[in-house]
């Protein structure tokens, strides 16, 4: 299912956002400040406050989410999330470092321990869409990137596989999400989101 424009309303919302206006064909979502995903590893805090919009899926799937940053503050991120709760949970994203390289990566939280997966990008990334796809096999999740719209040609780049511990048949929280650690919220433009099940 596509749910950007015409299914918004089959999300869930985990922490509302400041702000969530569809407008044409795209999804508006504004950050509240001092919100993110991280459980305990290195940092010692426990953040488990962002703004996800979910729907709840059983079985293997394959998650797409294309949109536009317009971060303004160190750490603004946007992308995919998959939770089973609080303590299990896979993020992937782009991470916003104003004065150096931004990170991409993407963060698996298991048993309230995250570790976290980055290679760093040009902050010119900004300037276009970005895309995002999960994919579960079992209990496999196949996390994939690529610079510009889901309907661009060329190639997807994988950029982690990882595994969660998933209880048998239990849904899991599959959506697209949004966050601002520090004291400033930002926008986020969502142009697709779409989940299918896969055999």
């Amino acid at each position: 299912m596509q749910y950007i424009p015409h299914h918004i309303d089959r999300l869930q919302e985990m922490f509302p956002p400041e702000h969530k206006a569809v407008e044409h064909d795209h999804l508006l979502l504004r950050s509240r400040p001092d919100t993110d995903f991280w459980m305990r590893t290195y940092y010692g805090f426990e953040r488990y406050n962002g703004h996800v919009l979910y729907d709840e899926i059983k079985g293997n799937f394959e998650a797409v989410a294309e949109l536009q940053m317009h971060p303004q503050r160190t750490y603004d991120q946007s992308g995919i999330f998959i939770g089973i709760d609080s303590a299990n949970w896979i993020k992937t994203s782009i991470e916003f470092i104003p004065e150096e390289s931004s990170h991409l990566g993407v963060a698996v939280t298991q048993r309230s321990y995250s570790d976290w997966s980055t290679r760093n990008v040009d902050n010119s990334i900004f300037d276009q869409r970005l895309s995002f796809r999960v994919r579960r096999e079992g209990n496999d999740f196949f996390v994939y990137f690529r610079a510009g719209s889901v309907s661009a040609a060329g190639e997807w780049e994988q950029i982690r596989i990882t595994h969660l511990d998933c209880p048998p048949g239990q849904p899991l929280q599959v959506g697209i999400y949004s966050a601002s650690p520090m004291d400033k919220g930002f926008d986020t433009t969502f142009y697709h989101f779409e989940i299918q099940n896969v055999d």
